[in-house]
């Protein structure tokens, strides 16, 4: 493996942080007292729980810019690999315990994350085939994306599965304007830092400075691109603080680098456990509900994170019992 092409453990850390995160946030939104989530602090969380979904694309996006630098790689294999994620993503919407009626096909054409993070790698696997030009192709996408966020609310082709795509109107979590273009943006940032702290990373930092705190000049207050802008910002703060501590504390965050390696298991069961296992009789979400104080719950969070965790673990150590 070429030097370029070594994997970043600080990615790995940065997205078990993302992975926390989601893990805390999904617990909050499901089980904290309604009362609660009412409140002004909690309205003020809600932003920084807004960056989660952001980090995790661009965390996305930038390792394969990184894995891809200096050599091509053949594109089926993580074209297979995102067709899974993507299946995952329509699996985990499908009402299985509901008739075959409209209702619960609207349901399974649901677009979450997985979803969009499918197609952002798709969208960079298809950059990739422009060679030298494989940036360009990213820019133009990643303005495609983000630019025409407005205009996509509008968008109707009348096909249920392709509209879920072009925004939340119809019940989406997510739309591609303008998710992927964090990945996008991820792939692109690769170009001006190599992934070590000492080269390029302040070049990022001020970068993502200018992005988060421009909002009081922006031309779009509170507008589409601005969202973009500003949460791209603090992801690329981010990253550059998480790369300059992981050199510090390799040894007490293995934890969460491995919460990073095996981010979509923990993302699939930890939504398992809270909607979809019944205990005793049904899910965790109804049997529990938004009743419970900030300390319960953040207990609930803790046992959601040890349980996919050590799952995670487990799948791990098979995957290198295989090898």
């Amino acid at each position: 493996m070429t030097a370029a092409a070594k994997r970043l453990e600080w990615l790995d850390l940065f997205r078990g942080l993302a992975v926390l995160g989601m893990v805390w946030t999904h617990s909050a939104n499901t089980f904290l007292d309604a009362k609660l989530q009412a409140t002004p602090w909690y309205g003020e969380l809600g932003y920084y729980h807004g960056l989660i979904a952001p980090a995790f694309f661009w965390i996305a996006g930038f390792a394969r810019a990184h894995v891809t630098t200096g050599k091509a790689k053949p594109a089926w294999p993580t074209l297979k690999r995102l067709l899974v994620v993507l299946l995952i993503g329509y699996l985990m919407h499908v009402p299985w315990q509901a008739p075959l009626d409209a209702q619960a096909w609207r349901a399974a054409c649901t677009v979450n994350v997985l979803h969009c993070l499918a197609i952002s790698g798709m969208l960079m696997l298809l950059a990739e085939r422009f060679g030298r030009w494989r940036n360009a192709v990213a820019a133009v996408l990643l303005v495609f994306f983000v630019g025409c966020q407005t205009a996509a609310e509008n968008w109707r082709t009348g096909v249920l599965l392709i509209d879920q795509y072009f925004n939340r109107s119809q019940g989406s979590w997510f739309a591609l304007f303008p998710w992927v273009g964090f990945g996008l943006a991820g792939f692109l940032s690769r170009r001006l830092w190599d992934g070590t702290f000492h080269r390029g990373a302040a070049l990022i930092f001020v970068l993502g400075a200018l992005l988060a705190f421009a909002q009081p000049y922006s031309p779009w207050p509170g507008g589409a691109p601005e969202f973009f802008l500003e949460r791209l910002g603090w992801v690329m703060m981010a990253a550059v603080v998480v790369a300059g501590v992981a050199e510090r504390s390799s040894a007490a965050t293995g934890w969460l680098r491995l919460a990073g390696r095996e981010s979509l298991l923990l993302y699939v069961v930890h939504l398992m456990l809270i909607h979809a296992v019944p205990l005793p009789r049904q899910a965790l979400q109804h049997l529990i509900g938004m009743t419970q104080p900030l300390w319960r719950v953040f207990l609930i969070f803790l046992a959601l994170f040890a349980a996919s965790l050590t799952l995670g673990w487990c799948n791990e150590r098979r995957k290198r019992g295989q090898r």
